[in-house]
């Protein structure tokens, strides 16, 4: 199949201290693609950081309600393999995360 279906399809809620919304996959089982949208119903704006243990408002990938962002591996790239934290302004927010 030339279709690789998603490892993951779900969506998180994000509080107001920091979460963990997407583990740190190991070699055998690489991350090929993330893709992370701010889902929230109400106006949270949510920062998501790559590779900290804690994530800070603001200080990290900055999404509004109805952003998002994605990775991907590309040829000489890999996409991020880290540990992806989150942390919603508001304490109410969700995220919705597809990764394969």
């Amino acid at each position: 199949s030339f279709f690789q279906e998603p490892a993951r399809n779900e969506a998180v809620a994000v509080a107001a201290t920091s979460t963990v919304v997407a583990e740190a996959r190991q070699e055998a089982q690489p991350r090929k693609t993330i893709l992370i949208r701010n889902t929230s119903a109400g106006a949270d704006i949510i920062t998501v950081a790559l590779g900290l243990t804690q994530a800070a408002a603001e200080a990290g990938i900055v999404l509004k309600p109805g952003e998002s962002f994605s990775d991907s591996t590309e040829s000489g790239y890999m996409c991020f393999q880290g540990t992806i934290t989150a942390i919603s302004d508001l304490g109410a927010g969700q995220l919705s995360i597809m990764e394969r």
